[in-house]
């Protein structure tokens, strides 16, 4: 199982993979609905992923849900 971070920004996200223990940069991923869709089905179903909690957070979190096991949505002044 990974846990996903996305720092969501408005035409972007920078997106953060934890894997075993080790930090990987997954990259710049466009906030626009195809590019996002596209990404979210290079997750896996055992993937955990940590949205932001911004304007759009519910609506990246509605693209990406179906892809896997739990999305989460948080205040990083909260975490």
């Amino acid at each position: 199982m990974r846990v996903i971070g996305l720092d969501i920004h408005r035409a972007f996200a920078e997106a953060v993979a934890w894997d075993e223990g080790k930090l990987k940069r997954l990259g710049r991923v466009s906030m626009r609905r195809d590019v996002l869709s596209r990404f979210a089905m290079t997750l896996s179903r055992a993937d955990i992923v940590v949205v932001e909690a911004t304007g759009n957070a519910a609506s990246v979190a509605a693209v990406i849900s179906p892809h896997v096991k739990k999305v989460v949505i948080a205040n990083p002044k909260q975490v």
